[in-house]
């Protein structure tokens, strides 16, 4: 039989009354730092979990966080690996994740769950759900900007996607690249649009042509064939690529290939999202470590800092850095 210790049996072990347990556990004034110390130490060793739902109750609360992503989300291992950054700091935290269903075509949450606050992650301007989440009462933290004019979140978790991309470009000019060019899967997250920014006003600096194309995660390889042939033309197509899409810097490798090219030296290749894949592929892929679980968790740990407190002037930011692991590839 499994014996839950309750708060009732930790105030009998430090001597002390249930209020000052409760108050020493949430962190609360009115117990001496010595007591606190003790009765946090009892409840580690005694394996004492608190009371969720009676928690959540006496402070008017559903002990739930909502996650929203996109409807996209299912394509990529990116959001898998931020989701569980989300769950296990609020595991920490004894709250519950909520993976919230996709609002796309409306800006009506009427069948979502009651939580006490959203994470969105990469929020995307077609989707309506970001809007009405946005607009509603509850805390709110976007990891990424939100689009404008769909509301503003109460805190921002961001990564530093404009300089990511000039180190690649930069990188791309010391390796002797004449025609750097950028590959996106879309256009209506933060990231994507700073990512195009970013490498446009690179080109100008450089007085380069600036060369983007837009392909799709599901095209199949002959079409993303087709489109991107004359585009890597091997005397005045790009000779050097920065991907935007998690995963897709594979497929483009298979093509340059299927294309006469020698990944790394007729073309150079970086993905601008990192994963086991990149690691593992023949060459191994250079490409931008996004630190997806690590993002996640910050912006859950950003969300719980905003709980207890008031609705800030500005959204309150943090970033998470996105360093660049080169491999051979470019």
């Amino acid at each position: 039989m499994i014996v839950t210790t309750t708060l009732a049996d930790l105030a009998r072990l430090a001597g002390v009354s249930n209020a000052t347990v409760s108050l020493a556990l949430n962190n609360k004034p009115g117990v001496s730092e010595a007591t606190r110390a003790r009765i946090v130490r009892l409840a580690q060793e005694s394996g004492y979990r608190p009371n969720r739902a009676g928690r959540a109750l006496r402070q008017a609360r559903t002990g739930a966080i909502g996650l929203y992503l996109p409807s996209s989300a299912i394509n990529y291992g990116y959001y898998t690996e931020a989701t569980l950054g989300v769950a296990t700091a609020l595991q920490d935290q004894d709250l519950s994740l909520l993976m919230l269903p996709s609002s796309h075509d409306s800006a009506q949450l009427g069948a979502f769950p009651p939580v006490d606050g959203f994470i969105l992650i990469e929020p995307h301007s077609d989707d309506r759900g970001v809007t009405g989440i946005l607009r509603q009462q509850l805390p709110v933290v976007c990891g990424d900007r939100p689009p404008p004019d769909t509301g503003q979140a109460w805190g921002i978790v961001e990564s530093p996607n404009r300089e990511s991309t000039r180190q690649v470009l930069d990188r791309f000019m010391a390796r002797g690249a004449k025609r750097p060019g950028l590959v996106l899967l879309e256009r209506v997250s933060s990231w994507a649009r700073e990512l195009e920014e970013a490498y446009l006003a690179w080109c100008a600096e450089q007085r380069l042509r600036a060369r983007v194309a837009l392909t799709s995660i599901h095209y199949s390889n002959e079409q993303t064939l087709a489109e991107l042939r004359g585009w890597f033309h091997r005397r005045h197509g790009a000779d050097a690529v920065l991907v935007g899409g998690d995963g897709i810097a594979v497929r483009i490798a298979g093509i340059l290939r299927t294309l006469g090219h020698q990944v790394g030296e007729s073309v150079l290749l970086v993905s601008g999202v990192d994963s086991p894949m990149m690691q593992f592929h023949t060459p191994p892929i250079t490409a931008v470590d996004l630190q997806p679980r690590r993002f996640g968790a910050a912006c859950a740990e950003l969300l719980m800092e905003l709980l207890d407190s008031p609705r800030p002037e500005q959204p309150a930011r943090r970033v998470v850095e996105a360093p660049l692991v080169e491999r051979e590839s470019g």
